[in-house]
């Protein structure tokens, strides 16, 4: 008998979708031999954890202690791809934990191309222009032949490439590995991005937050940029400088921005950037699907379920060390 538990945190934006009625549906698929529980109360995680062999998350929970609290856990499942505050927990080298990569790949590719659509149409311009009552008309032409510059290369990263090749952009690309992309003209390595950035008329930062890439794009990376181009976070905010970037925006010595990461979230009240001209946020939402998320995040997760029960290895699987 394998004994898994869903543990829902209200407060997720995903939690109406990982709802009770999907997850008894998950119990059903999974087959005989699974006992499966669900719950949105954290005094029903806390006697789950005495029993659960897996647990699937949606959301932050409580996990400090586990070895005492979860003693026959040892696989935990995250409903999201960044897993920053897992990595935090302390947990057990026993525990193989999991995230939701690739799940994002479908919103990742169209969102990267509405952001740099809108930058090359000077949209936020246009917008800032808007709240100031100017009538300040700009054009653009088409992104056809224009460069844009992708760091990270995991399927955040894959998806825009496709997305933005395919309407005759050359790619570059950037990783930690080096490895070609079908779509990308160039690739290079490591900090060989700061050679390209000259080259780019938009920048996608498409990165995990990692200690290498914690505050990876900075003053002297955004100054490497032409002055007329935009760049793009779908990744994680504390990879940029928001401060360096405003300043920039306000100085029209960057042509552009599009933010569906910030570095605090949500991004408090009296913070500067909702007022940075020619900046457009999205509050961490651009890439979640409400429609289809949760139907793939648990396919995906069925499948583990499998691999688990047959003593397989898992796919998804987090290098603890690496950090994604």
């Amino acid at each position: 008998m394998t004994r898994i538990h869903a543990q829902v945190n209200p407060a997720s934006m995903q939690a109406e979708a990982f709802n009770a009625a999907m997850w008894e549906r998950v119990l059903a698929e999974a087959g005989e031999g699974v006992v499966a529980t669900h719950s949105t109360d954290p005094a029903a995680f806390d006697a789950a954890l005495a029993e659960a062999e897996a647990l699937f998350l949606v959301g932050p929970a409580a996990l400090h202690d586990l070895p005492r609290r979860a003693p026959r856990l040892r696989w935990i499942s995250y409903s999201s791809a960044g897993v920053e505050w897992l990595l935090k927990a302390g947990l057990p080298g026993s525990v193989t934990l999991t995230n939701a990569s690739g799940t994002h790949i479908p919103k990742a590719a169209e969102y990267s191309l509405a952001a740099v659509l809108m930058l090359n149409n000077f949209i936020p311009a246009l917008v800032t222009a808007q709240r100031a009552h100017r009538w300040a008309p700009r054009s653009g032409g088409t992104v056809a032949g224009k460069t844009v510059l992708i760091l990270g290369m995991g399927a955040l990263g894959g998806a825009a490439a496709e997305a933005l090749a395919a309407q005759g952009m050359v790619v570059l690309g950037n990783s930690q590995s080096g490895r070609p992309h079908p779509s990308v003209t160039e690739m290079s390595q490591g900090d060989g991005f700061r050679a390209q950035l000259p080259r780019a008329d938009f920048l996608i930062i498409a990165l995990p937050l990692t200690p290498a890439t914690n505050g990876l794009v900075g003053q002297a990376e955004l100054d490497l940029l032409p002055p007329h181009a935009g760049v793009v976070n779908i990744g994680r905010g504390e990879i940029l400088d928001a401060a360096a970037l405003a300043v920039k925006l306000r100085d029209s010595t960057l042509g552009g921005a599009v933010l569906d990461a910030l570095p605090r979230e949500p991004l408090p009240a009296d913070s500067p950037l909702w007022d940075t001209p020619n900046l457009i946020i999205t509050p961490h939402c651009g890439l979640y699907d409400p429609g289809a998320y949760a139907e793939r995040c648990l396919r995906a997760f069925l499948a583990n379920l499998g691999r688990f029960r047959r003593g397989e290895a898992l796919h998804q699987v987090v290098g603890l060390d690496r950090g994604y």
